[in-house]
């Protein structure tokens, strides 16, 4: 830091200028110190590219922090000449080194702040985006909410119209047995539908049950006349076969005995 008693003013005769060719150096950044602020008196150094008497200024960046030094005046708009002389000389190593550090800390901390910053716009977008959803949920609760009020106000009213007489409670049991009665009419021919569905429904099985047993009894007797005529078939031609064997006997062909055995089994 500057190197004077803060009790004392600054004066231009008491600034000792550093001999140093820095008038096209790159003004660093300042803080205002009331004993070493306001425009130099003198004539002599003017900046170089306005030729304006200079300022006092005190450096606060890098490891030129607490350093005196005259700038050039031009600030806002225009061109800054940059450090016109410096008034303390550099200092020790150590300092510059503490210096050094102390920025780089607060470098590193600007820049977790800014990483902070940006974590925290996200999670407010985030949360932003949630409370978007649930507002949108809440306001269809709402309009749920408001048409079952309407609902309601609606069911009260007829309620209040009902108990002040409006409704005539005649009309009602009048029109309910109506109703009453049309179920019970609807509900009788129903059961006289369903119990004509189901007596066509046996008559077509019982159909069913003779024409079968029509069948049946037809191929029956099919079969036994068909039986019956084979059998007059063989009748006739065992005749036939007896009459043949007996003459065969009677003219005395073939063997006798095999003769007698065929005729045995003939009628047998």
């Amino acid at each position: 830091m500057p190197s004077w008693n803060d009790k004392e003013t600054s004066s231009d005769e008491d600034c000792e200028v550093v001999s140093m060719d820095m008038g096209l150096m790159e003004e660093p950044e300042t803080i205002v110190k009331p004993l070493f602020y306001g425009q130099l008196e003198l004539a002599k150094p003017k900046c170089i590219l306005h030729q304006m008497r200079h300022v006092k200024r005190v450096a606060f960046e890098g490891t030129v922090t607490g350093r005196r030094f005259y700038g050039c005046p031009v600030q806002a708009n225009g061109v800054n000449c940059g450090v016109v002389e410096l008034v303390d000389g550099p200092w020790p190593p150590v300092l510059q080194r503490c210096l050094s550090k102390l920025w780089e800390m607060f470098h590193e901390q600007n820049y977790g702040r800014v990483l902070d910053k940006d974590k925290f716009e996200k999670e407010l977008a985030k949360v932003k985006s949630e409370h978007g959803r649930e507002l949108a949920k809440l306001k269809m609760k709402n309009d749920n909410l408001c048409i079952e009020y309407t609902k309601l106000v609606d069911d009260v009213s007829k309620m209040f119209d009902w108990q002040d007489g409006r409704v005539d409670k005649n009309v009602q049991q009048k029109q309910m047995e109506e109703e009453l009665e049309k179920k019970k009419k609807e509900l009788e021919e129903k059961a006289m539908l369903e119990v004509q569905m189901e007596k066509l429904k046996l008559a077509k099985e019982q159909m069913c049950i003779l024409q079968s047993q029509a069948d049946i009894i037809k191929n029956t007797r099919k079969a036994m006349n068909d039986v019956q005529v084979d059998r007059d078939v063989v009748m006739k031609e065992k005749a036939k076969l007896e009459l043949a064997v007996a003459e065969l006997l009677k003219d005395g062909y073939g063997s006798k005995e095999k003769l007698e055995q065929i005729k045995a089994i003939l009628e047998s």
